[in-house]
């Protein structure tokens, strides 16, 4: 599942960077920061899964958003959620919350993997995400693979470029030599 999610992912976005947030006793908790090492990732996740109280989908956003306002415009910005739960218990209005990933482009698509809730239905909608429940295994590992690749680029994606060029040779006014030496056997 996840494991091979990641793998794949940065198989087919080399460039690419993931963080890994979980969520616990209604806390948001940052295991990884944005990397593209996919070794670590995987190891801090294996070490990582403990299921304990209720989650807060809204906390894990909210932080999720603070990795990534500060990315350029340019630059995809998605939140993929794998939620268990059937309940999420946020200390505020998880819609201003949405606004918030609205206002920064940032994507936000959700795999239940219960039952639908109405709530993750409406985020997705609101930050233009999938939302999406699992029916068994095979259905669960087709929908992670979906979101390997990256959602197309909106019309008023800010093109950013980068400057690249190879070094100057300075032909210097003075000759140079260069003294060689050869042993003889």
């Amino acid at each position: 599942g996840v494991v091979s999610f990641i793998y794949e992912y940065f198989d087919q976005n080399p460039i690419s960077q993931i963080g890994i947030i979980v969520t616990r006793n209604s806390r948001a908790e940052k295991l990884t920061d944005l990397g593209g090492n996919p070794k670590h990732h995987i190891g801090v996740l294996q070490n990582s899964l403990k299921c304990q109280g209720e989650p807060s989908l809204q906390n894990s956003l909210e932080m999720a958003y603070q990795s990534l306002k500060h990315m350029p415009n340019h630059a995809s910005r998605e939140i993929l959620v794998l939620m268990a739960s059937l309940t999420t218990c946020d200390p505020g209005n998880i819609l201003v919350t949405c606004q918030s990933l609205s206002a920064r482009s940032i994507q936000c698509s959700i795999v239940g993997l219960a039952a639908e809730v109405y709530l993750c239905k409406k985020v997705c909608k609101e930050t233009k995400g999938q939302y999406h429940v699992i029916i068994d295994e095979s259905h669960y590992k087709d929908i992670l693979m979906q979101h390997v690749t990256p959602p197309p680029a909106l019309a008023d994606t800010e093109a950013s470029l980068i400057r690249m060029g190879f070094p100057h040779h300075k032909e210097e006014a003075m000759p140079s030599y260069s003294m060689s030496q050869t042993s003889a056997d």
